[in-house]
């Protein structure tokens, strides 16, 4: 299925069999609401949703692939908050286009991989908010470079073209991550809130995170929502105590999207 739009050619969009029953039902979810508490409903919603690994990987030319139904854990992130950033199904295309890709250039190797190239590009574009200054917030300054390091994992790379473009990308290239490490977690947790987004800084060289999802308040406990390997869209109760059972984890990159009241209709 294939939707057109004013400014994405009909021809680079591919919608997954009922995304758009999938869209509808949560816009009707969430109308009205707060942007914070509209993400964290949605992540309810698409609780026990089945978890499918590398799901924008598929053969052929990059498409701008648009999926309710299945996710990765940075797939139900962005689709969370393109649908809550969008007026209607159109529109939720147009903003996936600009959170997936680097300017809204639809291509593998403008495709934003790393979340912190993701996120850069969302606080640019307005979905999320400037770095907050958490308590006890702490920066390193670490290589992206794991995919052409290990290039026999993404199966794109067999192209020499598209390796030698992420290859070029990633060479010498050093950022700078600020995160929540685990000693700081008690002091931080009283101020996050429902729909901030979560991704576990780890230690594995090369990358900046390993994991991505969606944190929920009930009370005083913070719960986190996820697409995890082996188990789908799943809500882990105590966010900290999730974060603490991560292999490789160092802590938590936290950001928050722009805050905003959702249209009644």
């Amino acid at each position: 299925m294939t939707v057109p739009s004013a400014s994405t050619p009909a021809e680079m969009v591919r919608v997954v069999e009922d995304t758009r029953v999938k869209f509808e039902q949560g816009r009707a979810i969430v109308r009205g609401l707060p942007v914070n508490e509209a993400i964290a409903r949605l992540a309810e919603f698409f609780l026990g949703s089945p978890y499918v690994a590398q799901s924008l990987d598929q053969t052929g030319p990059e498409l701008l692939r648009l999926d309710l139904t299945q996710f990765d854990c940075m797939l139900f992130v962005e689709q969370l908050l393109a649908l809550v950033s969008a007026d209607s199904f159109e529109d939720f295309v147009e903003q996936t286009r600009r959170l997936r890709y680097r300017n809204g250039a639809i291509g593998y190797c403008t495709r934003q991989h790393y979340f912190h190239d993701w996120v850069s590009s969302a606080q640019g574009e307005g979905f999320i908010q400037a770095s907050p200054d958490w308590p006890e917030q702490s920066m390193r300054h670490l290589p992206l470079n794991f995919m052409s390091s290990h290039r026999d994992r993404y199966p794109a790379l067999k192209s020499q073209v598209l390796f030698d473009c992420i290859h070029q990308r990633e060479q010498g290239r050093r950022v700078a991550q600020r995160y929540l490490p685990m000693v700081s977690l008690d002091a931080a947790l009283p101020s996050l809130q429902s729909g901030d987004v979560f991704a576990v800084a780890t230690r594995v060289s090369g990358l900046d995170v390993s994991h991505t999802g969606v944190l929920v308040r009930e009370g005083s406990r913070l719960d986190a929502i996820h697409a995890a390997p082996g188990r789908g869209v799943m809500r882990s109760r105590s966010f900290e105590r999730y974060l603490r059972s991560v292999p490789d984890a160092i802590g938590a990159v936290i950001v928050r999207p722009r805050s905003s009241q959702l249209p009644l209709q």
